[in-house]
């Protein structure tokens, strides 16, 4: 095996740039474009060899995060690694191409590595969004490669195999792909490599009416696929096998078929016009010499082979017509055409969506910095007031940047003040009351919290201490973090709590009464946030007393008798002084 250097010329080079920040996101992609059929198949990764190859990875020690996307079409590996640096990417993508290379079982001697395209940084950001917006596929616009991206992310995440880095830049590059989807006209005819091969059957014979065809493999991925396209052909007699028998329970309800067991499906091909197999068989599930002994009847029939590896042994005999994944090639070509007026606009939308991304990685990659400014700004309001402080931090942009760096960033000042001009003038207008004081002033309520649905985004000390006194008062807690610490496991071992190891999604708050944010990654809690004002739910934001709808009061209680106090977030020390009094009071009007 040949591992091609960082040099130019290579194929599959991807030059590192001295100049480039580092993100640490690698890709070692096989796809339709670069690999035949044949080479492809020996990547066809099954969730065994998919796991085996995770673990590979991470057991490298270059290697934090992965993500491994196997199709019919690509096969592709995903990685974050932590070091930067030119000799580390050099590392990083060796390892990838050593386990890629390893669980195919291809040869040694093999140069696999002629085949392989390596990405770096922007480049492997920018083919994910392609990928999974279906602008990289043999046809373009195809939807199912976007849930195949989301089942590829789910395997590694649920397994545990990628973290911060390649969940933000999934679930971008999914959120991306969707809005290509309801905004472009790409997927207006949403054509699938199972609809053009369908198509190609029609032309062939002429139409499917009062045709027969069977599908072997028809409760996988491609095969229900094409028994979905083919329920609305008229009189078209529909047969289905399958290894498993009641794995046809999985097809649903409503379609029309008959089963036909799978040890007989050679007795049935003698009457079939059709033969369509996709199924995840490492073997020919249709052999040469098991046509040749069943395939009695001198008429025309087509055999589409839509799996990788190949189901279907070709034969080289009259009216044998012989369909594979490459085959689809052409029409995939025809279809193209129609749809490449609407990929500007889905570049735009993709480019949107990447640069958000970006910034998110510049903003965690920089949190360090940003609180060390956050505690120099806040000094220096206390010392010198707001506006001596704004004043000298405007200074400082200017004498430590460039000409062209001072320019940038007066135009971001201005957008910025565009923006909040924009935002204000859509605020409602309101006659002018009573000024209210500087401080903000939260009206104490009291909740009946029993049965009411709270989520809580996190597992650290804050989201822990307010589930448990949530869950005190008879509230249904949802917890949503990967892990967390030792109280929030005792809270969901009691019960108290449930507490799914995963991390949000923007759904987990629908039908929510009241949610708190509370993980340890600021721009997940904007998100959660965000998500809270748009559907009007109270939210609480462990770390932005600006963002938070409510605060937790000090709670002094007994008995029947409950008792709040907050400072407004301001003085955390005087609330919690006046709760401890509050409770010794209560204590003892009560007893005495």
């Amino acid at each position: 095996m040949r591992f091609h250097s960082f040099q130019s010329g290579n194929p599959g080079f991807c030059r590192i740039k001295e100049t480039e920040p580092d993100m640490g996101i690698y890709l070692l992609s096989l796809s339709h474009k670069t690999t035949p059929l044949e080479v492809r198949s020996l990547f066809a990764y099954s969730e065994e060899t998919k796991e085996q190859v995770l673990e590979g990875l991470l057991a490298s020690g270059w290697i934090d995060e992965a993500v491994v996307l196997s199709t019919c079409n690509r096969m592709e590996i995903y990685c974050h690694a932590p070091d930067g640096g030119k000799e580390p990417a050099m590392q990083a993508l060796k390892a990838m191409e050593q386990e890629a290379v390893k669980a195919a079982k291809a040869e040694a001697e093999e140069d696999m590595g002629r085949y392989f395209r390596r990405y770096h940084g922007r480049q492997a950001v920018h083919h994910l969004f392609q990928v999974a917006a279906g602008l990289d596929s043999m046809v373009i616009g195809e939807d199912q490669i976007l849930g195949q991206v989301k089942q590829a992310y789910d395997f590694s995440h649920e397994r545990g195999y990628c973290k911060s880095y390649l969940n933000t830049l999934f679930r971008d590059a999914v959120t991306g792909a969707k809005k290509v989807k309801t905004d472009t006209g790409l997927s207006k005819t949403p054509v699938s490599t199972a609809g053009l091969a369908i198509r190609a059957a029609e032309e062939r014979l002429g139409g499917l009416g009062g045709k027969k065809l069977m599908i072997l493999g028809a409760t996988g991925r491609i095969g229900s696929i094409v028994l979905k396209n083919v329920q609305q052909i008229p009189e078209l007699e529909i047969y289905v096998t399958t290894r498993s028998r009641t794995s046809l329970e999985k097809l649903g309800h409503g379609l029309r078929y008959q089963a036909v067991p799978y040890e007989e499906r050679y007795s049935w091909l003698d009457g079939m016009d059709v033969v369509v197999s996709a199924t995840a068989s490492p073997h020919y599930t249709l052999t040469a010499h098991g046509l040749r002994q069943h395939l009695k009847t001198d008429k025309e029939r087509v055999f589409l082979d839509l799996a990788v590896p190949q189901d279907i042994e070709k034969l080289s005999v009259p009216g044998f017509w012989y369909y594979n994944i490459e085959d689809m090639a052409e029409l995939a070509r025809q279809n193209n055409e129609r749809k490449l007026a609407e990929v500007p606009l889905a570049g735009r939308i993709i480019e949107e969506y990447e640069n958000q991304y970006y910034k998110w990685l510049l903003y965690r990659d920089s949190q360090n910095l940003m609180e060390e400014w956050k505690s120099i700004i806040l000094r220096d309001i206390s010392e010198k007031g707001a506006e001596a402080a704004v004043s000298r931090l405007l200074y400082q942009f200017r004498e430590a940047g460039t000409v062209e760096e001072v320019e940038h960033f007066l135009a971001m000042l201005d957008k910025v003040k565009e923006e909040e001009r924009k935002a204000a003038r859509q605020r409602p207008s309101s006659p002018k009351k009573k000024q209210p004081s500087e401080a903000k002033a939260y009206f104490p309520l009291f909740f009946d919290l029993k049965y009411r649905k709270v989520l809580v985004a996190g597992a650290g000390k804050i989201a822990a201490r307010r589930a448990e006194a949530l869950a005190e008062f008879g509230a249904e807690i949802q917890v949503v973090a990967p892990s967390g610490i030792g109280q929030m496991e005792r809270l969901a071992a009691q019960g108290m709590v449930h507490w799914e190891k995963r991390c949000f999604v923007p759904e987990d708050v629908s039908g929510c009464n009241m949610v708190i944010a509370a993980t340890d990654d600021a721009r997940v809690n904007r998100e959660i946030v965000r998500c809270c004002r748009e559907r009007q739910i109270l939210v609480n934001h462990a770390g932005d007393k600006s963002q938070c709808d409510f605060y937790f009061p000090g709670v002094a209680r007994e008995g029947n008798l409950v008792v709040g106090v907050t400072a407004s977030g301001k003085d955390h020390k005087l609330a919690s002084e006046v709760t401890g009094r509050l409770q010794s009071w209560l204590k003892q009007l009560v007893q005495g």
